[in-house]
């Protein structure tokens, strides 16, 4: 008991070492611009005034926008973890820091051309030693007008495979070509059929050393628009971090009907109040389980 009062200190201590409006990455310390709190629960429809806390999670975003960091705590995890990513001024990542109680654990880097096309990814895992790096090519085949990414793999400085992936004129993705480390051999051609709702229903894979063709349903590709969208929180209740569980369980009761639809296997509800709030719902699929997260936003 002492040695979880004693935690639950230091992690107050800790969060409140960064709710001063500054926050810190890497060796720098930067102004809070943005900080957003997020809580993740787990409830059932059998018994909706239950609420099961999974994780919590605190996001500082700099006042450029250039710089944020995530904090993430789970229950009897004595550990925080926290990420630092960093953006260029077109706003795309160039890097991320993964730290665990402020030791690195993996660093990543991004590099883009000059149309903000990624060209380069790398991956050091400082615990393991193991290092991945992808290079990216572009060009465009004139006579279908087929973009045609090609990908280098590396693992620890070796290659370990390429890979081509082709996209239609408007930017959908045709076809995925996996060859060996000569380049030369293909290891197998996966391609893709599309629902109505425009996302993946089915893979195809051939694999041409043993000449077989397998096929991979996507449930994605299923999906019904009525169980995708946002909507408004549905009141003017006002919310704040200290009312957010009755407020959950009250946007839960008005929305029973919604999230009992056997219609949607899987769903996902975004309510919000266009200002500070937003409640993201979701299905697990796991002994009727749902999940909630609570995103509540402050502006310094």
């Amino acid at each position: 008991m002492r040695k979880s009062v004693l935690f639950v200190m230091l992690l107050l201590c800790f969060v409140h070492a960064y709710s001063q409006g500054t926050f810190r990455c890497g060796w720098e310390t930067y102004k809070t611009g943005v900080l957003i709190h997020e809580y993740a629960y787990l409830f059932n429809l059998k018994d909706s005034s239950k609420l099961v806390l999974q994780d919590s999670t605190r996001i500082f975003v700099s006042a450029d926008s250039l710089v944020s960091m995530s904090m993430y705590s789970v229950p009897r995890d004595k550990s925080v973890y926290k990420t630092c990513y960093y953006f260029n001024a077109k706003k795309l990542i160039v890097k991320s820091e993964e730290y665990r109680d402020d030791e690195l654990q993996v660093a990543r880097e991004w590099k883009y051309d000059d149309k903000n096309r990624k060209i380069f990814h790398l991956e050091d895992n400082k615990q393991t030693g193991n290092s991945f790096r992808k290079t990216y090519d572009y060009s465009v085949d004139k006579k279908k007008g087929e973009t045609v990414v090609s990908e280098s793999s590396y693992f620890n400085g070796k290659i370990e495979f390429y890979t081509k992936t082709y996209y239609s004129r408007d930017n959908v993705k045709l076809k995925e070509v996996r060859l060996n480390d000569n380049n030369k051999d293909i290891v197998h051609i996966e391609s893709y059929t599309y629902g109505d709702n425009g996302k993946v229903k089915e893979r195809s894979v051939f694999f041409p050393e043993w000449k077989v063709t397998k096929k991979f349903e996507e449930k994605e590709g299923n999906e019904l628009p009525k169980c995708f969208k946002s909507l408004p929180v549905g009141t003017a209740e006002k919310v704040s971090l200290a009312t957010r569980v009755p407020y959950i369980k009250k946007l839960i009761a008005r929305n029973t009907s919604l999230f009992a639809d056997k219609d949607c296997f899987d769903f996902e509800y975004k309510f919000s109040n266009y200002t500070t709030c937003d409640i993201v719902v979701t299905n697990t699929n796991v002994n009727g389980n749902k999940k909630v997260v609570f995103r509540y936003k402050e502006k310094y």
